[in-house]
């Protein structure tokens, strides 16, 4: 693990500042998980798709379904990315 410093002439004011910006940042991911994960829920349940097998591929594309398939494609993509995001945000620690 790297470590990035901060200069301040109060790191008294700016560490807590720092902290509170970390958190927020995560519950605003994590509620943005929370609302990916419904539409994925919502968009399998309509299509009536098992996930795993839309992943590995196994879901055949058909002119009644593509745009849906995309979309749910798209949201994986999307809640993938919150995930790795909100896992370096949990890894960081602020150093005194």
């Amino acid at each position: 693990m790297q470590t990035i410093s901060i200069k301040s002439s109060s790191p008294e004011k700016i560490i807590p500042l720092l902290t509170n910006a970390l958190d927020r940042e995560k519950r605003i991911i994590a509620g943005s998980l929370k609302k990916t994960s419904e539409k994925i829920d919502s968009l399998a349940k309509s299509l009536s798709v098992d996930i795993d097998k839309l992943v590995a591929g196994e879901v055949e594309h058909t002119e009644a379904n593509d745009m849906k398939l995309v979309e749910l494609e798209g949201e994986l993509k999307i809640l993938r990315h919150l995930e790795d995001e909100l896992k370096e945000l949990e890894s960081l620690e602020i150093c005194r």
